[in-house]
């Protein structure tokens, strides 16, 4: 019965030991995994920023919302950049060329913050591109484009109807 006793204790410790070493070092607080993902902070001031009609034509994905890997592959293609160009994303935008709608908040990886606005950068003149003899009106709204870098280094594009009022909507919600 000792022998089980003292082989259950070195069990628990070697248990203790293995997650403590699977923890990163120098770290003070909880897990990395446990700090809460800016897209979900995101992915609602878009959505709180939007009118339902775009809500339900445009869904906002994230890295914990995208269950169709097609789709992912898809939307950074037409972005521009690859997901390991970013830490974390809040995409939503028309897949189609009958209107130019994009809202996208994305965080660069490390040393990814140049790549990220050449592709969002590319991404908008595209659009511009595909409607100027097309549809003058989401011409107007691709030109009409804004891309700012937050305080926090969150790239912030926003071209749809009323960008100014959404993009001040979604800045307010991020700061509030």
């Amino acid at each position: 019965m000792k022998k089980i006793r003292i082989l259950s204790l070195l069990l628990a410790a070697a248990l203790c030991l293995g997650l403590a070493a699977c923890g990163k070092k120098g770290e003070s607080g909880p897990a990395a995994s446990d700090a809460p993902d800016p897209a979900i902070a995101w992915a609602q001031a878009i959505t709180g920023a939007r009118d339902d009609e775009l809500n339900s034509a445009f869904p906002v994905m994230t890295p914990t919302s995208e269950s169709d890997p097609a789709n992912a592959e898809m939307t950074f293609a037409l972005l521009g950049f690859a997901p390991e160009d970013v830490e974390s994303y809040a995409i939503s935008l028309s897949l189609m060329n009958v209107s130019a709608y994009a809202i996208v908040a994305v965080m660069p990886a490390e040393g990814k913050a140049e790549t990220v606005r050449e592709g969002l950068e590319n991404y908008v003149e595209a659009q511009k591109g595909s409607f100027e003899f097309y549809l003058e009106d989401q011409f107007q709204i691709a030109s009409d484009a804004k891309l700012e870098t937050l305080d926090d280094g969150t790239l912030l594009l926003v071209m749809c109807e009323g960008q100014d009022t959404v993009l001040d909507n979604i800045k307010s919600a991020l700061a509030g």
